[in-house]
């Protein structure tokens, strides 16, 4: 298994593809032509407002702080409440999706994905100390960490840090909480 380890200062600051603000971009699989297959990356969202569009993206979101946000489809789907912390709500990049906040600033935790390229699961934890638990890795996964302290694949990672596990047969990894409480997001892609 190969292990790649990010900090803070690998990330970047993108602004928002519709302008209306900036993301910080933690990872992603770039095309030499322009656009991803995938990325993953935190937005800061400090007003209401329509989302950029993404055609031919598949989306997960997630709200990582504040008091949440009313996420409305127009026509596609029926309008989604986050605010449960760590919970993903999937939808396409395509829509044409607006933005309300309920109570002020909000963080959320973006995944896209191009449909044509494959697929991602997204889950949140709470962990407290002691709470360890095995990962099945293969053949991508990435662990990003919101707080506290996480020993994983032989790695001891620290607010903010994220980390890529590529392996191309099955493998188990520990993530093991050091600190008394872990926010720890994972992430697994898988290619058609």
């Amino acid at each position: 298994m190969r292990v790649t380890a990010l900090g803070p200062a690998d990330y970047k600051r993108m602004p928002w593809k519709n302008g209306g603000g900036s993301t910080l971009e933690l990872l992603q699989d770039a095309l030499p032509a322009g656009g991803f297959n995938w990325r993953l990356s935190i937005a800061d969202v400090a007003s209401a407002g329509p989302f950029s569009t993404f055609e031919g993206i598949d989306r997960q979101i997630m709200l990582v702080n504040g008091n949440g946000m009313v996420l409305s489809f127009g026509q596609e789907a029926p309008p989604v409440v986050l605010s449960k912390p760590l919970k993903p709500h999937g939808f396409k990049g395509e829509w044409a999706t607006d933005c309300r906040l309920i109570d002020g600033v909000i963080q959320d935790f973006n995944v896209m994905v191009r449909r044509t390229w494959g697929s991602a699961a997204v889950n949140g934890f709470d962990l407290v100390k002691d709470q360890r638990f095995t990962l099945a890795v293969a053949p991508l996964v990435i662990l990003h960490l919101l707080s506290g302290v996480v020993d994983a694949a032989g790695t001891n990672m620290r607010d903010g840090d994220t980390l890529r596990l590529d392996s191309t047969a099955p493998e188990l990894v520990t993530v093991q909480p050091q600190s008394p409480n872990a926010r720890l997001i994972v992430v697994s892609l898988k290619a058609h």
